[in-house]
């Protein structure tokens, strides 16, 4: 009876761990505690799902890439109206919305998306420059503060230190040319 009860509890935590119910490592815990530590077929999956992971993020840490440059390439290589580019960036935040959902439910790490919106948001600001203030620098600079701080304050919300870093390098930056 006991031995039947192993077989099903160890198949439970592989279905756990092939539909990432729970995290990786929590399945292997359980599977090393359950099987004592004679768990065979865990490196065949594991490098199986290695490689597919591999691949996957590779393609979706691509269109991140590919976001950034079609933002850039639409904002200034094209003679599109605002609205339009509003469309198309809100298009962008979007996608960037449903991958941040996909990442929290994989529990993944988001600092790729948390920096491509962070992108986005700097060219959207610059773009407001234009459009509104007709390329005043005073506005620029107040809109790049706003920006900075605004990197500074997520990455103390959300313990990010590298927007932490980034915003007080880049505030430290922005008043040295404004100064200078």
């Amino acid at each position: 009876m006991e031995a039947n009860r192993k077989k099903i509890i160890i198949s439970e935590i592989n279905f756990w761990k092939q539909n990432n119910m729970l995290p990786e490592h929590y399945c292997d815990y359980l599977l090393t505690l359950y099987t004592e530590g004679e768990n065979n077929q865990e490196p065949k999956t594991q490098s199986k799902k290695a490689n597919t992971w591999i691949t996957d993020e590779l393609i979706f840490n691509s269109s991140f890439l590919l976001i950034i440059i079609l933002s850039l390439v639409l904002t200034y290589f094209t003679h599109f109206s605002f609205s339009l580019q509003t469309v198309i960036l809100t298009t962008f935040f979007a996608f960037l919305f449903g991958s941040f959902v996909y990442y929290l439910k994989r529990h993944k790490n988001k600092l790729i998306i948390y920096i491509t919106t962070a992108f986005l948001l700097l060219l959207y600001m610059v773009q407001i420059n234009e459009t509104f203030f007709q390329s005043k620098m005073t506005n620029l600079y107040l809109l790049l503060l706003i920006n900075c701080s605004l990197w500074i304050v997520f990455g103390i919300w959300r313990k990010v230190h590298f927007f932490t870093i980034t915003g007080f390098i880049a505030v430290a930056v922005l008043l040295f040319y404004i100064l200078t």
